[in-house]
């Protein structure tokens, strides 16, 4: 590598332009990855320990992670307008999954050094996308799926797991008043019955035994 391509000033000042636009990109797929990783395990009905939910975030940041680096691109990427490159290019799975174990490090280091060096080891950084906001939205279709993935978990964490619904309508005064229908319905309400409606046939007795207890349940369920 020659002294002219090493210390480069085009090549430093776009770096440096873009680096934060990458660091709160990161910050927030990190954030993704926490979000769905707490989903999955709530969708899996799956004890939420910390060694299981440090597992799931760790899975999910690898899958982030992945992903970002086949295209350069994560929906956070996109909406602030740079990408993630190695000589030009999309740095690759395994780049990408390497650094996906570097980032929380440089997410930290960053605002002291303001430089991350993590990455440029790793010979990443940042390039701004096409200019121009129409072509940035443009760029936001592909983007779509990351969309679905954060609705999908943001539903999982709102609504009840079968633990949850078997404690609220079981064990708890506002479950029973949900069950006889003597106080308004909220949305903890509504979602639980409509769970125990949904598994009323099963073959969980716990479940049968619940909306057997539940007069609401059981009437909208159809059981005798």
């Amino acid at each position: 590598m020659s002294d002219g391509a090493l210390f480069s000033t085009d090549k430093v000042t776009t770096e440096a332009r873009y680096q934060w636009h990458l660091w709160v990109a990161d910050v927030l797929d990190l954030a993704t990855a926490a979000l769905v990783g707490w989903a999955a395990l709530r969708a899996l009905e799956h004890e939420r320990t910390p060694v299981a939910m440090l597992v799931a975030i760790l899975l999910a940041w690898l899958a982030v992670s992945a992903v970002g680096g086949l295209w350069g691109r994560t929906l956070w990427r996109q909406l602030l307008g740079v990408r993630l490159v190695h000589m030009g290019r999309a740095p690759g799975v395994p780049r990408a999954l390497a650094r996906a174990l570097t980032t929380p490090v440089d997410l930290l280091i960053t605002p002291v050094l303001q430089r991350r060096p993590l990455d440029t080891w790793l010979g990443v950084h940042a390039e701004p996308v096409t200019a121009g906001a129409s072509a940035r939205l443009k760029g936001l279709g592909a983007q779509l799926p990351w969309l679905g993935l954060i609705a999908g978990a943001v539903w999982l964490l709102v609504t009840p797991t079968r633990a949850e619904m078997l404690k609220y309508l079981g064990r708890t005064l506002t479950g029973w008043h949900c069950c006889h229908g003597t106080r308004d319905v909220t949305w903890e309400c509504k979602t639980s019955l409509s769970r125990a409606v949904r598994e009323a046939h099963g073959d969980r007795e716990d479940v049968r035994k619940v909306v057997a207890d539940c007069p609401v349940a059981k009437e909208r369920s159809g059981r005798p």
